[in-house]
């Protein structure tokens, strides 16, 4: 009976609660246009319980009498709603966010907002680079933003990346420059990414024109954060993290090396043997490798000697607080990169103070300064940590550092290299700020004034011990000194005047001048014998032999006058014209100022007619642009011809004989009074699209830009003799690409995502080097021509192998060629192979790159994935000429192991020989391979503490996460990493095996107060 009281009981409970149920319907619209809005959220307050809109902005839902809804979507401010009392059906209109439709960003000298830009700008987003932990914030930049190429050296703190945008538009400097808070620079390592409030990259010449002669390689302009709220704002962030090596080259152990060395003399005619190896039918591996018996032999894995798991953390402190009277904002960064190589490391403490005040509502007074210490030690053992051979040991038996003897080649010990240069620490101070005025003069009509500083030194002291590795015995130690010093200071004076006229014209005008001025010092000093071999003794003054000294100077200025002007009609029409005058000291007289003008207009196809009721455009503007930027970076000083004294060089015998030498001056660098600025003309057609109230937009861009009188540094017959030669204005070359960026955002209730996805790809091509010049060559196969793309490999052709002797009897003629030797093809035809034969090999530039980001929240818990790739390019592998060959007394690669022998015919390495008779390390096809790859950058799994949570805590918020960065690489090329190589033009896709990147796996914190 008291079972069945109960039951009716849940019974009744039930029932009062499907009673108390009520059932909400309706359809929810734009505040501003009245159209449905398929695809919002609608969400019961403090549960689970939702539903979304359907297409035609329809909804119904189920809660109980006095529940509030919650309404949103993306690009529309969120709405709550009280059922109670309500009575179906409900009309919902949703009001549109104007922080989304008015948000600014800065271009030149001034914000914009972003709706309006008629030039090719992109917007990066910094949620998802913070997320990675990388010392240098713009490493993180490469594969998110279309058009931007960014290649790390892999070395700790990445101070060696490389940025292009849109490819190379010279043959010189292709860096761009970075404007920082209004202060340009070519240097941005310093930087903490937490102090930064946005980033832009300004890829057209519209929209980089402002910048004038230095914006042909594009801009990035920077921002850093200030205050936002009355109320003190405390964050703190920090990660810590473990790297290790990604990828290695498999080499032979000793055994193996000694039974590869033995085939290759026997395929060369010889009968084998070597000093430690002996001289029998088997390679025999001794039990020292010096008569002293010192020196015990090894099995050394040396790139598991050389790289170690290292540590990676970084802890950054946040301050901000301010009124409509002044705001100030203060961040204190600290990181560290103890780097993959032993003894190799970087760290760098940061501080950043922004202030502004603001008096009477019209003047306001403010500063953006940033002081940065970063030190590091740096060394590459890569190269010999690969080739070192593996019979030497780490150490020999009196603690030394093991080191070459007979037949073993002439490398020193990588790790003693290394050890050697452990306290070779250098010391670098960067400063880069600017005060700012700015004065209301009346509405819409500003005046400003900045000064801005970039301020850089540098000391380094190293020092060179005495040591004895193997049969290198070295007696002398050295010390060197070094400090520089630079210091540019940039005047900028703007007056921008911005007018809304009746409600259909808008008017912006910018006017401006500035001033730059740079100036640079620097000395060494080199002294040798120190008694006391300890670093903190190696002092100049402690050396008791040998002093000299070095030292040199430079200095430039510009001096540019530019203007702009805005106008948009109904916000449907718009247009703007930019003009910049430069004048350098690096021309002559004739050629000092270069004019760069601009023009780009936008048509918003959306607020048309025949467009205004379609559901699903939300935007659509077509922008088009043409403009000019120039380049001015070479030498500071190269109109001039140069001339130094040297008892080497510039002593003559006026008397002869040879008695009576007199000092006099030899030339080292010819100057060219003639030269005038290298000029960049392009021209971009691009189209910005919102579909579906925001949830999807697209930014494609076409672009062809193309450079005139390019400054080039010419190698020229020794016909001229001594001196450097001249900088010149020759040549051509051009660009075109495409560029494409896909966003769609989404949310189901709880459950929100985001997906993006970007491409890009561009064409180069040299169209001339100048009256007289065929081609300049590179670096290996490398060579510059006119009608191919820039660096293009050059060389023979390899057609495999040799399988047999009537595979010989049946080629041309080629001096060397027999069973397992590399066969080149005959182009020509007259059955010969020479030089005659050799052609264009490969192409370093890529045809297609491209990025994806994956990101989901779900309640507290977020995940994000994020990929880039490389499709297309040729990497020319120099490291192959050493691993695919006995020619040296050097380990080699594994793949020798399956060389070209008459039992193994059908081999891709050719037979190992000690000889080289067939010249096979003649650049050839043979070590080009497609560098292609797809690298899984960075996955971060986070969770943020509920808000009950955090309130309980007195915090605003807590974040956790876990990341894992460069976790795996996917591609078929053979070297250490696809990613690393040489990035210069001369020598572009050549793999010089920098310091490879590391594989991390690191844990953070976000913390706010």
């Amino acid at each position: 009976m008291q079972k069945r009281l109960c039951l009716l009981l849940v019974l009744l409970s039930l029932s009062h609660a499907l009673w108390a149920q009520v059932r909400v319907s309706g359809t929810v619209t734009g505040r501003t246009d009245g159209k449905p809005i398929p695809g919002v959220t609608i969400l019961e307050v403090g549960t689970n319980n939702g539903t979304t809109t359907d297409i035609n902005g329809g909804f119904a839902l189920t809660s109980p009498p006095n529940a509030t809804l919650r309404f949103s979507f993306v690009g529309m401010k969120p709405y709550d709603l009280n059922v109670k009392g309500l009575t179906s059906p409900v009309s919902v209109s949703l009001e549109e966010d104007p922080a989304q439709l008015s948000e600014v960003v800065v271009t030149g000298y001034k914000e914009e907002r972003r709706r309006d830009l008629t030039g090719a700008v992109a917007v990066v987003n910094l949620k998802q680079t913070l997320q990675e932990s990388n010392a240098n914030i713009l490493s993180s930049l490469q594969g998110r933003v279309p058009g931007v190429v960014i290649q790390s050296d892999g070395t700790p703190g990445g101070s060696g990346t490389a940025i292009r945008i849109r490819g190379f538009s010279t043959i010189g400097a292709n860096g761009p420059l970075f404007v920082i808070d209004g202060v340009p620079t070519t240097y941005s390592g310093a930087l903490n990414p937490n102090d930064i409030e946005s980033i832009q990259v300004l890829k057209d010449a519209a929209a980089a024109s402002i910048y004038g002669s230095r914006a042909s390689n594009g801009v990035i302009v920077v921002t850093t954060k200030r205050a936002s709220s009355p109320e003190p704002k405390i964050t703190f962030d920090t990660f810590y993290g473990v790297q290790t090596l990604r990828n290695r080259i498999e080499m032979l152990n000793a055994n193996e090396w000694g039974q590869v060395y033995w085939q290759a003399q026997r395929n060369s005619g010889l009968t084998p043997s070597h000093p430690q190896y002996g001289n029998g039918a088997q390679p025999v591996i001794p039990p020292f490798i010096d008569a002293e018996n010192t020196i015990p032999a090894s099995n050394t894995d040396w790139l598991g000697a050389v790289f170690k798991p290292s540590q990676i953390q970084s802890y950054n402190l946040g301050l901000s607080m301010g009124g409509t009277k002044g705001k100030l904002y203060t961040g204190l960064n600290y990181v560290r990169d103890n780097g993959i190589q032993q003894y190799t490391n970087y760290n760098r403490l940061t501080l950043r103070l922004n202030s502004d005040y603001t008096v009477k509502n019209r003047l306001t007074i403010g500063e953006n300064l940033q002081v940065a210490r970063f030190g590091e030690v740096k060394a590459n053992v890569t190269h010999d940590a690969i080739f070192q051979h593996p019979l030497i040991p780490l150490y020999d038996n009196a603690g030394n550092f093991g080191g070459p003897t007979d037949g073993l080649g002439d490398k020193l010990n990588p790790l003693g290299i290394l050890s050697r240069n452990r306290d070779n620490q250098s010391r670098n101070w960067r400063i880069l700020g600017n005060v700012y005025a700015q004065l209301n003069l009346m509405k819409g009509l500003n005046l400003r004034t900045s000064y801005g500083v970039d301020y850089n030194n540098g000391y380094a002291r190293n020092f060179e011990p005495r040591f004895k590795e193997g049969r290198f015995n070295i007696v002398e130690n050295f010390l060197t000194t070094a400090y520089s010093e630079g210091l540019v200071g940039t005047w900028s004076n703007t007056l921008n005047f911005q007018k809304t006229v009746g409600e259909a014209h808008n008017i912006g005008f910018l006017a401006g001048v500035e001033a730059i001025q740079s100036q640079s010092e620097s000395f060494s000093a080199r002294r040798k014998n120190f008694l006391v071999q300890d670093y903190d003794y190696a002092y100049l003054g402690a050396g008791t032999d040998l002093q000299a000294a070095d030292g040199g100077g430079s200095r430039y200025s510009l001096l540019s006058q530019f203007g702009k002007l805005d106008y948009s009609y109904r916000e449907k029409y718009l247009f703007s014209a930019t003009i910049r005058r430069d004048g350098s000291s690096r021309f002559g007289a004739n050629n000092k100022y270069g004019v760069f003008p601009a023009f780009s207009a936008g048509w918003r196809i959306s607020d048309e007619s025949f467009l205004k009721d379609n559901r699903y455009v939300s935007d659509l503007k077509l922008r088009a642009s043409w403009g000019r930027t120039g380049n001015q970076e070479i030498g500071d000083f190269t109109t001039l011809n140069f001339y130094r004294t040297s008892g080497e060089f510039g002593n003559y015998d006026l008397g002869g004989g040879n008695t009576s030498a007199v000092p006099g001056y030899y030339t080292v660098q010819i100057g060219n009074n003639n030269l005038r600025w290298e000029s960049n003309t392009q021209t971009n057609i691009g189209l910005d699209a919102s579909l579906f109230n925001g949830k999807l937009s697209l930014t494609a861009d076409y672009f062809d830009k193309r450079t005139d009188g390019m400054l080039i540094n010419p190698t020229l017959l020794a016909v001229y003799g001594q001196g450097a030669p001249p900088f010149i204005n020759a040549g051509q070359m051009r660009n075109r690409g495409f560029e494409a960026l896909v966003t769609y955002r989404g949310n189901v209730r709880d459950f929100s995502y985001s997906v993006d996805l970007n491409a890009s790809t561009y064409r180069n091509q040299v169209l001339s080097l100048g009256e007289g010049n065929e081609f300049f060559l590179g670096a290996e196969a490398n060579r510059i021509v006119p009608g191919q793309p820039l660096s293009v490999f050059y060389g023979w052709v390899a057609d495999g192998l040799f399988r047999s002797q009537a595979d010989v009897d049946a080629h041309a003629t080629q001096p060397g060629k027999a069973p397992g030797r590399i066969r080149y093809k005959d182009l020509n035809g007259d059955g010969t192979i020479n030089d005659q034969d050799r052609t264009y090999i490969g192409n370093p530039h890529p045809k297609l790159l491209a990025g994806m980001n994956l990101s989901a929240q779900y309640k507290g818990f977020d995940v994000s994935v994020f990929a880039s790739g490389t499709f297309g390019n040729d990497v020319y592998n120099t490291f192959r000429k050493l691993t695919d060959f006995a020619y040296f007394p050097f380990n080699f690669g594994r793949q020798t192991l399956n060389a070209w022998t008459p039992e193994n015919p059908g081999a891709s390495v050719p037979a190992v020989n000690i000889n080289n008779p067939n010249d096979e390390l003649r650049a050839s096809s043979y070590f080009v391979e497609n560098g292609s790859f797809v690298n899984l950058k960075s996955l971060v799994l986070g969770y943020t503490l509920p808000a009950p949570v955090t309130k309980r805590l007195n915090i605003d918020r807590l974040r956790l996460y876990v990341q894992g960065q460069n976790l795996f690489i996917i591609t078929n090329y053979q070297g250490m990493d696809p990613e690393v190589g040489a990035r210069g033009p001369l020598d572009l896709g050549v793999d010089t095996q920098l310091y490879p990147h590391s594989r991390a796996i690191n844990f953070g914190l976000n913390l706010a107060f």
